[in-house]
């Protein structure tokens, strides 16, 4: 879903619950250091937890499940996880399509006749690596804002949705839909006689001894963590959203262990097999021969040297992001009762420390114009954009073509970072004298080069 980060009897309670196995005290001061560092004890709070080769490297929890309560979040409470909720849709399609029920190639039309695609043929393929060119309901401003409170059924939520016109054409770029993924729970539910939360719950959570895991609504959950927002006044309690409206793009919950089973279970064959993971995990090719980097509700991206299928979430309460490292069989889940946390940017730090990872100072230092100043210019990248860097109001800022104009801050003599990201340039000079940026983005072990012009 839509993205867009006290002082009690017994402190140490309130602060941290904890399980650790398997791992030195250095490396549990470093990870510790991680979490204190992005998350304050008196306000909401994450879970956590890495797994590497099969061990719990480390699991916590710090700060609040319920801030009016004081109650301490727990390893065990079970958080909204949003669009990671789409990697269970992507995994239901495909035990249907090995039961023989579906096939990838399917028209949409063949289980949803009347929503309008403007002459594209649509498939669950193209509805799985969001390049159906259907549009984005959480792009509605209206919906968004008014109408996600509001009960609905699903059936009425596509008719909604139909009034949506389409905003490409199919195959022509990765464009991120959450209508997708619901009109893809309303195949799974033609496909399996099933409703949605009855087949996620019946065929994936109950295989699975998944038993803190189910289909989100008014129900009461044992050891549920309230979800926040931000506000002028600070923390507040996030918006009401009837939790239909997210269907089979977000509408689940979880925890972190739960998480790390059916993350195993994924890719160890317990419910799909090796080729259809594979094609989850696989990126899709669009009509110009170009690759997306996204498979069916997994991700794919590169942490320094490291390749990692993924996924975040964010949705009213709650930030979350899960990912996993082939590689090394490593697997980081960070869930967040905060829909203005920075989930994302902690689970790349916790990996970081877990493969040793060397991590720059993302710290502020002093502003020295005349220092910086010579620095300040047009960068051209191999691939011909150009990177700026420049000074306004006081402030530094780097934008990438017509792009998004963004702060970033001096941390060292030459050194620049992005706030809420991993990703830093230096400003230094090639073996020709010439001035060069090196940009790396998510720790790259490599930076990409620009040429000051």
């Amino acid at each position: 879903m839509k993205t867009n980060i006290i002082k009690t009897i017994g402190l140490a309670t309130m602060l941290l619950t904890t399980l650790v196995l398997d791992a030195n005290a250095v490396s549990i001061k470093n990870y510790d250091a991680v979490i204190e560092k992005y998350v304050k004890d008196t306000g909401p709070g994450v879970a956590v937890i890495v797994t590497k080769n099969g061990k719990t490297l480390y699991k916590k929890a710090r700060g609040l499940a319920n801030i009016e309560l004081q109650v301490p979040l727990k390893t065990n409470s079970v958080f909204r996880l949003g669009s990671i909720t789409k990697q269970f849709t992507g995994a239901a399609i495909m035990m249907l399509v090995e039961q023989g029920k579906l096939s990838l190639s399917d028209d949409l039309h063949k289980y949803v006749p009347d929503f309008p695609t403007e002459n594209n043929k649509v498939t669950i393929r193209h509805l799985l690596t969001h390049t159906s060119g259907i549009a984005n309901y959480t792009e509605d401003e209206n919906i968004w804002l008014r109408e996600l409170q509001t009960p609905t059924t699903l059936d009425d939520m596509i008719i909604r949705f139909a009034k949506h016109p389409m905003a490409l054409k199919v195959g022509e770029a990765n464009r991120y839909s959450n209508t997708a993924y619901v009109l893809l729970g309303k195949i799974i539910e033609i496909a399996s006689g099933k409703t949605y939360a009855e087949f996620i719950e019946q065929d994936i959570f109950a295989k699975l001894a998944m038993k803190n895991s189910q289909y989100g609504g008014l129900q009461i959950i044992p050891n549920r963590a309230n979800g926040y927002s931000a506000s002028k006044e600070g923390y507040v309690n996030a918006n009401f959203i009837d939790m239909m409206w997210p269907h089979a793009a977000g509408s689940l919950l979880s925890t972190v262990d739960d998480l790390n089973i059916w993350f195993k279970a994924l890719r160890n064959g317990q419910l799909i097999s090796a080729e259809s993971y594979k094609l989850m995990t696989s990126p899709m090719k669009l009509n110009d021969d170009s690759m997306s980097n996204y498979g069916f509700g997994l991700g794919m991206f590169k942490l320094n040297k490291y390749d990692a299928v993924g996924h975040g979430g964010g949705i009213h309460g709650f930030a979350t992001h899960a990912f996993y490292i082939p590689s090394e069989d490593l697997y980081v889940a960070v869930l967040n009762n905060y829909d203005a946390g920075n989930p994302s940017e902690i689970s790349r730090v916790l990996a970081a420390v877990a493969l040793e990872i060397p991590l720059p100072k993302f710290e502020k230092i002093a502003f020295n114009k005349q220092q910086l100043t010579p620095m300040m210019g047009s960068y051209k990248l191999a691939s011909g954009d150009i990177r700026k860097i420049f000074i306004e109001d006081n402030k530094v800022y780097s934008v990438r073509g017509d792009g998004h104009k963004w702060q970033v801050y001096p941390m060292s003599d030459n050194g620049f970072y992005y706030d809420g990201s991993l990703s830093y340039f230096t400003i230094d000079k090639n073996a020709k004298g010439q001035q060069v940026m090196n940009f790396y983005s998510d720790l790259a072990e490599n930076p990409d080069v620009a040429v000051k012009q």
